[in-house]
């Protein structure tokens, strides 16, 4: 008979651990050196301990990694999850043992299973992904300064910056070909992504670094986990029209650009896309439709391992 685990919050920042575990505080140093005396203390314990934190951008990997080598279950939690436990429990005050506390009371109320195994590769991938996005957004954040100001002089360095970075998001999508192409398991999927008209190397990419899970949920799941499925917005005789939230914004803002260009390309979407507008649908009610039809698709694809194929045809 296995023994229940106990559950041990800690809140995350930059510098530091606080750790709430059964009415004992603890803090460490987010280093090393930090992490080498978190995993030495919960191996203390005479029974196993369940690790619980929130998703803190890059601040929780390095502590999970140590975590993970060390043997010790962890979940990485959503934070909105735990910012809305807290409310329904009354607590408002806020601070970092506060916080420690309430990812600890959560996690005893949820238990939650352990995360899977984080992937080093997944990992550079997703920070390679990232600092491509940062470089477009420049870009962007570039081009309208150009069109904003009237110096020649200024309006030559910023096109000479504009360039400079065009140069580099060039150079970190061939870092990207690369990697791909030395992962088997990553090649065989993007491969079968690519092969859906109107699915490009950009959106490829952010499906497998965004989305890994694609291939191993059904349709609801896959719609909500992108923030396209529609919600219902009814109460008493109140009928309120329905809407996307939540999900993924990096899914959502690839398969924006997959369907504008599907509903050109891709023989079936097309027609599916020009039904809804026949019906008067409005058009981002529809390229909505066809970004959830997509993504749907491609998750089948991945989920049946079927050889490519040449359209989508769900």
């Amino acid at each position: 008979m296995s023994i229940p685990s106990r559950y041990l919050g800690i809140d995350v920042s930059k510098d530091t651990l606080q750790v709430a575990f059964e009415r004992n505080h603890w803090q460490f140093p987010n280093s090393k050196e930090g992490h080498r005396k978190l995993v030495a203390q919960i191996k203390k314990q005479s029974s196993p301990i369940h690790v619980v934190c929130e998703a803190t951008g890059p601040y929780h990997l390095a502590m999970c990694l140590s975590l993970q080598e060390a043997g010790i279950a962890f979940t990485i939690s959503n934070p909105a999850r735990i910012h809305y436990f807290g409310r329904s429990e009354g607590i408002i005050a806020k601070n970092d043992p506060i916080d420690a506390e309430l990812i600890e009371r959560f996690a005893n109320a949820k238990r939650p299973e352990p995360d899977p195994p984080l992937c080093p590769h997944h990992l550079v991938l997703c920070e390679m992904v990232a600092y491509r996005r940062q470089l477009v957004d420049m870009i962007a954040v570039f081009r309208i300064q150009q069109k904003q100001v009237h110096d020649p002089a200024l309006i030559g360095e910023i096109k000479k910056s504009i360039t400079l970075f065009t140069q580099r998001v060039r150079l970190i999508e061939q870092h990207l070909r690369k990697k791909i192409e030395t992962l088997p398991h990553w090649k065989k999927k993007y491969d079968q992504l690519v092969s859906v008209k109107g699915v490009g190397f950009v959106t490829a990419v952010v499906l497998l670094v965004k989305m890994p899970e694609l291939g191993s949920l059904n349709r609801g799941q896959c719609a909500a986990l992108s923030g396209l499925a529609p919600y219902d917005d009814d109460s008493g005789k109140h009928k309120g029209k329905r809407s996307i939230k939540g999900g993924r914004c990096e899914v959502r803002r690839a398969l924006y650009m997959a369907a504008v260009t599907a509903v050109q390309c891709n023989p079936i979407l097309k027609t599916f896309h020009q039904h809804l507008l026949a019906e008067k649908k409005p058009f981002k009610v529809a390229i909505t439709a066809v970004m959830r039809k997509l993504l749907i698709h491609l998750n089948g694809l991945l989920k049946t391992d079927q050889p490519p194929a040449p359209a989508a045809s769900t």
